[in-house]
């Protein structure tokens, strides 16, 4: 009896697996929030796509186009939990991603690329170019506050977009890691007509950020006007100086 037991517990159990495994993936789109709007789902709960995509930022939806995810429901335990890859037009993005027990979320191995147009949707920054950026590891709290990052940005091909035509910059690298001071970023210029260097440090919600500006785009009059209420003038060009809280 004990055994016959056991086998239709056994049966229960793999039937019950074979369903879940088959669980279709407009499950994952139905379930998603408010802020992410995914069309044309396929594939299963498990492992799917999405034809179109569309992820809300502080009101402003950017989109993320085709996407394909898969889930893996060990990883609760002993990594990542998600994989996510996402193709619209130049723009490329492909990552790993975890949630540990208090609600801090984990990326990993997150490889970004995209026009970097979109920052003036978030900031008052007019700024053209193409952003690279390669996250060996990125943690954010529950709260939403970073804690750790380590990788590297890149923006070729950096213009600034004034009235009268853009003001071409350069390219630039930052190379971000964490310490017991907080996230740091030291900014170098790789080549172009403005000389950057910088260093960025983020500990909390609290930042600070210092910048020399020299080269011929710094002597530009549209470029002068529209760093003026963030750069003081020096002898070789411009310096930037600030700190706040998010």
């Amino acid at each position: 009896m004990s055994n016959r037991r056991s086998l239709a517990v056994a049966a229960t159990a793999l039937f019950s697996l074979l369903l879940v495994a088959r669980l279709p993936a407009s499950i994952a789109t139905a379930l998603a929030p408010p802020t992410v709007i995914a069309n044309n789902p396929s594939g299963t709960l498990w492992r799917g796509n999405a034809a179109h995509v569309q992820v809300s930022v502080n009101g402003q939806w950017f989109a993320l186009g085709n996407v394909d995810w898969q889930l893996h429901p060990m990883g609760v335990l002993f990594g990542d939990v998600l994989t996510l890859k996402s193709s619209w037009g130049r723009q490329q993005l492909d990552l790993s991603a975890g949630v540990a027990f208090k609600g801090d979320v984990t990326v990993s191995d997150a490889s970004i690329r995209a026009d970097i147009s979109w920052v003036k949707n978030l900031l008052p920054l007019f700024v053209a170019g193409d952003l690279t950026a390669d996250i060996k590891r990125l943690r954010v709290t529950a709260a939403g506050v970073p804690e750790e990052i380590t990788g590297r940005i890149v923006w070729e091909n950096a213009a600034w977009q004034a009235m009268g035509g853009d003001v071409s910059l350069g390219t630039y690298a930052i190379d971000i890691t964490t310490t017991e001071q907080g996230i740091s970023g030291k900014v170098v210029t790789l080549k172009g007509a403005l000389d950057l260097t910088g260093e960025f440090i983020l500990k909390g919600d609290r930042y600070s950020v210092t910048a020399d500006l020299s080269g011929t785009a710094a002597r530009n009059e549209a470029f002068q006007q529209a760093i003026a209420l963030m750069a003081v003038p020096t002898e070789s060009g411009y310096r930037i100086d600030l700190s706040g809280t998010l």
